[in-house]
Protein backbone atom coordinates (compact mmCIF):
# COMPACT_ATOMS: atom_id res chain seq x y z
CA UNK A 1 0.00 0.00 0.00
CA UNK A 2 2.70 2.27 0.57
CA UNK A 3 4.13 1.77 -2.25
CA UNK A 4 0.86 2.69 -4.04
CA UNK A 5 1.26 6.28 -2.18
CA UNK A 6 4.45 7.21 -3.47
CA UNK A 7 3.80 6.25 -7.00
CA UNK A 8 6.17 7.74 -9.33
CA UNK A 9 4.21 7.99 -12.14
CA UNK A 10 1.20 10.29 -10.39
CA UNK A 11 4.25 11.96 -8.08
CA UNK A 12 5.97 12.87 -11.93
CA UNK A 13 2.89 14.83 -13.10
CA UNK A 14 2.83 16.62 -9.84
CA UNK A 15 5.93 17.69 -9.88
CA UNK A 16 5.42 19.02 -13.19
CA UNK A 17 2.09 20.76 -12.79
CA UNK A 18 4.27 22.71 -9.49
CA UNK A 19 6.84 23.81 -11.48
CA UNK A 20 4.49 24.58 -14.19
CA UNK A 21 2.43 26.98 -11.44
CA UNK A 22 5.66 28.06 -10.00
CA UNK A 23 6.95 29.24 -13.34
CA UNK A 24 3.68 30.84 -14.32
CA UNK A 25 3.53 32.45 -10.83
CA UNK A 26 7.02 33.81 -11.10
CA UNK A 27 6.01 35.26 -15.10
CA UNK A 28 3.31 37.17 -13.74
CA UNK A 29 5.33 38.51 -10.66
CA UNK A 30 8.00 39.72 -13.08
CA UNK A 31 5.30 41.08 -15.63
CA UNK A 32 4.26 43.20 -12.61
CA UNK A 33 7.56 44.20 -11.57
CA UNK A 34 9.17 46.96 -14.16
CA UNK A 35 12.66 46.55 -14.28
CA UNK A 36 12.79 42.65 -12.47
CA UNK A 37 14.85 41.40 -15.24
CA UNK A 38 15.92 38.53 -12.25
CA UNK A 39 12.69 37.32 -12.17
CA UNK A 40 12.69 36.69 -16.09
CA UNK A 41 15.72 34.73 -15.73
CA UNK A 42 13.95 32.75 -12.74
CA UNK A 43 11.00 32.00 -14.93
CA UNK A 44 12.95 31.78 -18.05
CA UNK A 45 14.78 29.14 -16.22
CA UNK A 46 11.79 27.26 -14.20
CA UNK A 47 10.46 26.74 -18.01
CA UNK A 48 13.24 25.25 -19.88
CA UNK A 49 13.81 22.98 -16.29
CA UNK A 50 9.97 21.67 -17.03
CA UNK A 51 10.91 20.86 -20.59
CA UNK A 52 14.20 19.56 -19.61
CA UNK A 53 12.11 17.56 -16.71
CA UNK A 54 9.22 16.03 -19.43
CA UNK A 55 12.31 14.84 -22.22
CA UNK A 56 14.11 12.97 -19.11
CA UNK A 57 11.37 11.69 -17.83
CA UNK A 58 10.05 9.59 -20.70
CA UNK A 59 10.36 5.79 -21.46
CA UNK A 60 10.31 5.78 -24.97
CA UNK A 61 12.50 6.94 -27.60
CA UNK A 62 15.42 7.63 -28.39
CA UNK A 63 17.96 7.20 -25.15
CA UNK A 64 19.77 9.89 -26.42
CA UNK A 65 16.74 12.40 -26.18
CA UNK A 66 15.44 11.33 -22.53
CA UNK A 67 19.06 10.17 -21.03
CA UNK A 68 21.16 12.85 -22.32
CA UNK A 69 19.44 16.13 -23.94
CA UNK A 70 17.19 16.17 -21.30
CA UNK A 71 19.84 16.46 -18.34
CA UNK A 72 21.18 19.50 -20.56
CA UNK A 73 18.31 21.31 -20.92
CA UNK A 74 17.40 21.07 -17.20
CA UNK A 75 20.98 21.99 -16.51
CA UNK A 76 20.26 25.27 -18.99
CA UNK A 77 17.16 26.33 -16.82
CA UNK A 78 19.21 25.39 -13.52
CA UNK A 79 22.13 28.21 -15.25
CA UNK A 80 19.36 30.46 -15.99
CA UNK A 81 18.17 30.94 -12.72
CA UNK A 82 21.74 31.19 -11.52
CA UNK A 83 22.05 33.48 -13.86
CA UNK A 84 19.23 35.74 -12.14
CA UNK A 85 20.09 34.88 -8.27
CA UNK A 86 23.38 36.40 -9.33
CA UNK A 87 21.88 39.66 -11.10
CA UNK A 88 19.83 39.78 -7.73
CA UNK A 89 22.93 39.84 -5.55
CA UNK A 90 24.37 42.62 -8.21
CA UNK A 91 27.05 40.22 -10.10
CA UNK A 92 26.60 38.31 -13.54
CA UNK A 93 26.69 35.30 -14.62
CA UNK A 94 28.59 34.95 -18.27
CA UNK A 95 26.85 32.78 -21.55
CA UNK A 96 30.71 31.09 -21.06
CA UNK A 97 29.83 29.94 -17.51
CA UNK A 98 25.97 28.57 -18.55
CA UNK A 99 27.54 26.65 -21.20
CA UNK A 100 30.07 24.80 -19.12
CA UNK A 101 26.67 24.14 -16.69
CA UNK A 102 25.36 22.73 -19.51
CA UNK A 103 28.06 21.01 -21.03
CA UNK A 104 28.87 19.52 -17.60
CA UNK A 105 25.30 17.88 -17.20
CA UNK A 106 25.97 16.92 -21.08
CA UNK A 107 29.10 15.13 -20.54
CA UNK A 108 27.74 13.07 -17.34
CA UNK A 109 24.64 11.77 -19.10
CA UNK A 110 26.49 10.27 -22.11
CA UNK A 111 28.94 8.89 -20.27
CA UNK A 112 26.76 7.04 -18.24
CA UNK A 113 24.60 6.00 -21.19
CA UNK A 114 26.83 4.86 -23.62
CA UNK A 115 30.46 4.50 -22.16
CA UNK A 116 29.43 2.59 -18.77
CA UNK A 117 25.22 1.96 -19.39
CA UNK A 118 23.47 2.27 -16.25
CA UNK A 119 20.91 4.12 -15.35
CA UNK A 120 22.00 3.73 -11.83
CA UNK A 121 25.11 5.29 -12.05
CA UNK A 122 23.58 7.76 -14.82
CA UNK A 123 20.48 8.54 -11.56
CA UNK A 124 23.35 9.44 -9.09
CA UNK A 125 25.61 11.30 -11.00
CA UNK A 126 23.12 13.63 -12.62
CA UNK A 127 21.34 14.10 -9.09
CA UNK A 128 24.41 14.88 -7.43
CA UNK A 129 25.64 17.71 -10.45
CA UNK A 130 21.85 19.10 -9.81
CA UNK A 131 22.38 18.97 -5.96
CA UNK A 132 25.72 20.80 -6.29
CA UNK A 133 24.02 23.48 -8.76
CA UNK A 134 21.28 23.80 -5.65
CA UNK A 135 24.18 24.24 -3.06
CA UNK A 136 25.38 26.90 -5.29
CA UNK A 137 22.24 28.78 -5.51
CA UNK A 138 21.99 28.82 -2.01
CA UNK A 139 25.31 29.56 -1.63
CA UNK A 140 25.15 32.77 -3.96
CA UNK A 141 21.94 33.96 -2.14
CA UNK A 142 23.40 33.43 1.49
CA UNK A 143 25.89 36.04 1.23
CA UNK A 144 23.14 38.50 1.04
CA UNK A 145 23.01 40.72 4.42
CA UNK A 146 19.25 40.54 4.73
CA UNK A 147 18.55 36.75 5.57
CA UNK A 148 14.83 37.09 6.34
CA UNK A 149 14.49 38.07 2.59
CA UNK A 150 16.59 35.23 1.16
CA UNK A 151 16.09 32.32 3.88
CA UNK A 152 12.81 30.51 2.32
CA UNK A 153 14.73 30.57 -1.04
CA UNK A 154 18.07 29.36 0.31
CA UNK A 155 16.13 26.48 2.71
CA UNK A 156 14.30 25.81 -0.78
CA UNK A 157 17.48 25.34 -2.58
CA UNK A 158 19.37 23.73 0.17
CA UNK A 159 16.67 20.77 0.46
CA UNK A 160 16.58 19.91 -3.19
CA UNK A 161 19.97 19.88 -2.98
CA UNK A 162 19.98 17.48 -0.08
CA UNK A 163 17.00 15.43 -1.47
CA UNK A 164 18.99 15.02 -4.81
CA UNK A 165 22.22 14.33 -3.17
CA UNK A 166 20.42 11.63 -0.75
CA UNK A 167 18.71 9.95 -4.00
CA UNK A 168 22.33 9.51 -5.91
CA UNK A 169 24.00 7.79 -2.03
CA UNK A 170 21.21 5.66 -2.29
CA UNK A 171 21.04 4.56 -5.66
CA UNK A 172 25.23 3.46 -5.71
CA UNK A 173 24.22 1.57 -2.58
CA UNK A 174 21.17 -0.11 -3.18
CA UNK A 175 20.49 0.49 -7.23
CA UNK A 176 19.88 -3.52 -7.03
CA UNK A 177 16.91 -3.08 -4.78
CA UNK A 178 13.77 -1.92 -7.26
CA UNK A 179 11.27 -1.85 -4.57
CA UNK A 180 13.63 0.41 -2.89
CA UNK A 181 15.02 2.54 -5.33
CA UNK A 182 11.28 3.47 -6.31
CA UNK A 183 10.29 4.05 -2.66
CA UNK A 184 13.54 6.63 -2.60
CA UNK A 185 12.95 8.13 -6.32
CA UNK A 186 8.78 8.36 -5.08
CA UNK A 187 10.28 10.31 -1.67
CA UNK A 188 12.41 12.56 -3.58
CA UNK A 189 9.75 13.28 -6.30
CA UNK A 190 7.46 14.31 -3.03
CA UNK A 191 10.18 16.44 -1.78
CA UNK A 192 11.25 18.04 -5.15
CA UNK A 193 7.68 19.94 -5.76
CA UNK A 194 7.93 21.36 -1.79
CA UNK A 195 11.30 22.41 -2.15
CA UNK A 196 10.14 24.00 -5.53
CA UNK A 197 6.78 25.94 -3.84
CA UNK A 198 9.20 27.37 -1.19
CA UNK A 199 11.66 28.81 -3.95
CA UNK A 200 9.49 30.15 -6.10
CA UNK A 201 7.75 32.12 -3.14
CA UNK A 202 10.88 32.90 -1.40
CA UNK A 203 12.25 34.22 -5.10
CA UNK A 204 9.03 36.70 -5.26
CA UNK A 205 9.16 37.44 -1.23
CA UNK A 206 13.26 38.64 -2.29
CA UNK A 207 11.87 41.03 -5.15
CA UNK A 208 9.16 42.69 -3.03
CA UNK A 209 11.12 43.41 -0.48
CA UNK A 210 13.92 45.14 -2.37
CA UNK A 211 10.91 47.08 -4.02
CA UNK A 212 9.93 47.83 -0.47
CA UNK A 213 13.51 49.26 0.57
CA UNK A 214 13.82 50.84 -2.26
CA UNK A 215 10.99 52.86 -1.80
CA UNK A 216 12.02 53.63 2.09
CA UNK A 217 15.03 54.73 0.41
CA UNK A 218 13.25 57.34 -2.16
CA UNK A 219 10.91 58.68 0.66
CA UNK A 220 14.05 59.78 2.63
CA UNK A 221 15.85 61.12 -0.90
CA UNK A 222 15.37 64.86 -1.36
CA UNK A 223 14.15 64.86 -5.06
CA UNK A 224 16.02 68.21 -6.12
CA UNK A 225 19.33 68.03 -4.90
CA UNK A 226 19.71 64.09 -4.16
CA UNK A 227 20.82 64.76 -0.57
CA UNK A 228 18.72 63.23 2.49
CA UNK A 229 15.59 64.44 3.50
CA UNK A 230 14.90 65.69 7.22
CA UNK A 231 12.87 62.08 7.57
CA UNK A 232 16.40 60.51 6.41
CA UNK A 233 18.95 62.67 8.30
CA UNK A 234 16.28 61.61 11.40
CA UNK A 235 16.59 57.90 10.34
CA UNK A 236 19.93 57.65 9.10
CA UNK A 237 21.71 60.79 11.32
CA UNK A 238 20.36 58.53 14.50
CA UNK A 239 22.25 55.29 13.35
CA UNK A 240 25.70 57.31 12.83
CA UNK A 241 25.15 59.33 16.22
CA UNK A 242 24.67 55.60 17.81
CA UNK A 243 27.78 53.82 15.95
CA UNK A 244 29.84 56.74 16.75
CA UNK A 245 29.29 56.96 20.22
CA UNK A 246 29.35 53.23 20.84
CA UNK A 247 32.64 53.74 18.95
CA UNK A 248 33.88 56.36 20.88
CA UNK A 249 34.59 58.73 18.32
CA UNK A 250 33.34 62.45 17.38
CA UNK A 251 30.76 63.16 15.58
CA UNK A 252 30.79 66.78 14.20
CA UNK A 253 28.17 68.53 12.45
CA UNK A 254 28.26 71.10 9.92
CA UNK A 255 24.93 73.65 9.06
CA UNK A 256 25.28 75.35 6.02
CA UNK A 257 22.88 78.56 4.58
CA UNK A 258 23.52 79.38 0.89
CA UNK A 259 23.73 83.22 1.65
CA UNK A 260 20.81 85.53 -0.14
CA UNK A 261 19.30 82.63 -1.78
CA UNK A 262 16.03 84.63 -2.26
CA UNK A 263 17.53 87.43 -4.11
CA UNK A 264 18.63 84.51 -6.53
CA UNK A 265 15.77 83.34 -6.81
CA UNK A 266 13.72 87.25 -7.22
CA UNK A 267 16.60 88.29 -9.46
CA UNK A 268 16.82 84.91 -11.84
CA UNK A 269 13.72 82.74 -11.41
CA UNK A 270 13.66 79.83 -9.58
CA UNK A 271 14.85 77.38 -12.00
CA UNK A 272 18.35 79.33 -11.67
CA UNK A 273 17.88 78.94 -7.74
CA UNK A 274 17.17 75.19 -8.22
CA UNK A 275 20.10 74.87 -10.38
CA UNK A 276 22.39 76.65 -7.20
CA UNK A 277 20.54 74.62 -5.34
CA UNK A 278 22.12 70.79 -7.33
CA UNK A 279 25.32 73.16 -7.88
CA UNK A 280 25.88 73.28 -3.95
CA UNK A 281 24.80 69.87 -3.43
CA UNK A 282 27.55 68.53 -5.88
CA UNK A 283 30.30 70.79 -4.33
CA UNK A 284 29.12 69.56 -0.80
CA UNK A 285 29.42 65.90 -1.74
CA UNK A 286 33.07 66.73 -3.10
CA UNK A 287 34.30 67.67 0.33
CA UNK A 288 32.64 64.27 1.89
CA UNK A 289 33.45 61.13 2.27
CA UNK A 290 31.53 57.92 1.59
CA UNK A 291 30.54 57.14 5.60
CA UNK A 292 29.61 61.07 6.25
CA UNK A 293 25.95 62.13 5.64
CA UNK A 294 24.55 64.96 3.82
CA UNK A 295 20.74 66.08 4.17
CA UNK A 296 19.10 69.00 2.75
CA UNK A 297 17.04 70.53 6.25
CA UNK A 298 15.10 72.81 4.55
CA UNK A 299 14.85 75.88 1.44
CA UNK A 300 18.36 76.59 1.20
CA UNK A 301 20.28 75.24 4.26
CA UNK A 302 21.82 71.81 4.50
CA UNK A 303 23.26 70.04 7.41
CA UNK A 304 26.53 67.58 6.89
CA UNK A 305 26.96 64.57 10.08
CA UNK A 306 30.77 63.95 9.70
CA UNK A 307 31.51 60.33 11.73
CA UNK A 308 35.27 60.06 13.41
CA UNK A 309 35.99 64.17 12.87
CA UNK A 310 36.47 66.49 16.01
CA UNK A 311 35.67 70.01 15.91
CA UNK A 312 38.89 71.47 14.61
CA UNK A 313 39.08 68.88 11.23
CA UNK A 314 35.25 69.82 10.62
CA UNK A 315 36.69 73.35 11.06
CA UNK A 316 39.21 72.77 7.81
CA UNK A 317 36.51 70.57 6.23
CA UNK A 318 34.24 73.99 6.52
CA UNK A 319 36.37 76.18 5.44
CA UNK A 320 37.73 74.26 2.49
CA UNK A 321 33.76 74.45 1.19
CA UNK A 322 33.41 77.42 2.16
CA UNK A 323 36.42 78.65 -0.38
CA UNK A 324 35.09 76.18 -2.72
CA UNK A 325 31.75 77.86 -3.12
CA UNK A 326 32.92 81.01 -3.17
CA UNK A 327 35.85 80.38 -5.75
CA UNK A 328 33.11 78.58 -8.56
CA UNK A 329 30.10 80.31 -9.87
CA UNK A 330 27.03 78.20 -11.27
CA UNK A 331 26.45 78.43 -15.57
CA UNK A 332 23.03 77.90 -16.01
CA UNK A 333 21.11 79.48 -18.84
CA UNK A 334 23.55 81.35 -19.90
CA UNK A 335 23.92 83.34 -16.93
CA UNK A 336 26.90 82.84 -14.11
CA UNK A 337 25.69 83.36 -10.92
CA UNK A 338 27.78 83.65 -7.87
CA UNK A 339 26.79 82.77 -4.47
CA UNK A 340 28.49 82.29 -1.07
CA UNK A 341 27.54 80.34 2.22
CA UNK A 342 27.50 80.47 5.25
CA UNK A 343 28.38 77.51 8.07
CA UNK A 344 28.14 76.53 12.17
CA UNK A 345 30.06 74.07 12.82
CA UNK A 346 29.57 72.25 16.36
CA UNK A 347 31.25 68.31 17.99
CA UNK A 348 29.66 66.12 19.99
CA UNK A 349 33.35 66.36 22.30
CA UNK A 350 31.61 69.81 23.57
CA UNK A 351 27.47 69.05 23.07
CA UNK A 352 27.60 65.28 23.24
CA UNK A 353 25.67 62.73 21.21
CA UNK A 354 21.89 63.24 20.40
CA UNK A 355 21.08 64.62 17.25
CA UNK A 356 19.00 67.51 17.88
CA UNK A 357 21.01 69.27 20.13
CA UNK A 358 23.91 69.04 17.73
CA UNK A 359 21.75 70.91 14.90
CA UNK A 360 20.56 73.22 17.67
CA UNK A 361 23.85 74.14 18.32
CA UNK A 362 24.95 74.09 14.97
CA UNK A 363 21.95 76.49 13.65
CA UNK A 364 22.68 78.99 16.08
CA UNK A 365 26.33 79.22 15.42
CA UNK A 366 25.43 79.52 11.53
CA UNK A 367 23.61 82.37 12.30
CA UNK A 368 26.46 83.62 14.02
CA UNK A 369 28.25 83.44 11.07
CA UNK A 370 25.34 85.33 9.16
CA UNK A 371 25.61 87.93 11.54
CA UNK A 372 29.07 88.68 11.63
CA UNK A 373 28.74 89.33 7.75
CA UNK A 374 28.30 86.28 6.04
CA UNK A 375 30.72 83.74 3.63
CA UNK A 376 32.63 82.48 6.87
CA UNK A 377 32.55 79.77 9.40
CA UNK A 378 31.70 80.14 12.71
CA UNK A 379 32.33 77.10 15.78
CA UNK A 380 29.82 76.53 18.26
Amino acid sequence: MGYNVLNYDTLLLVQICITVLTTVLLAMAALYSEGANEQRWWALGNVVSSVGLAMSSLESGPAVLHAVLGYGVLALGMGLVLRGLRQFCDATLGWRWIGAIVAGALLSALFFTYVVPSANWRLSATGFYFALMNFLCAATLARQADWRAVSAAVAGFVTLGLALGVRGVYLLQHGQDEQRALLVQGVVMLIVPLAQVSIAFGLILMVMRRYAERLRNLSWVDSLTGALNRAGLEAQGRRVAQRTLRAGRSLSVIMLDADHFKDINDTWGHPVGDAVLRHLTRQIKAELRPLDLLARYGGEEFVMLLDGVNRDDALRVAERLRARVEAEPVEVAGHTVRYTASMGVVCSDQHGYDMLELIVAGDAAMYAAKRAGRNRVMAG
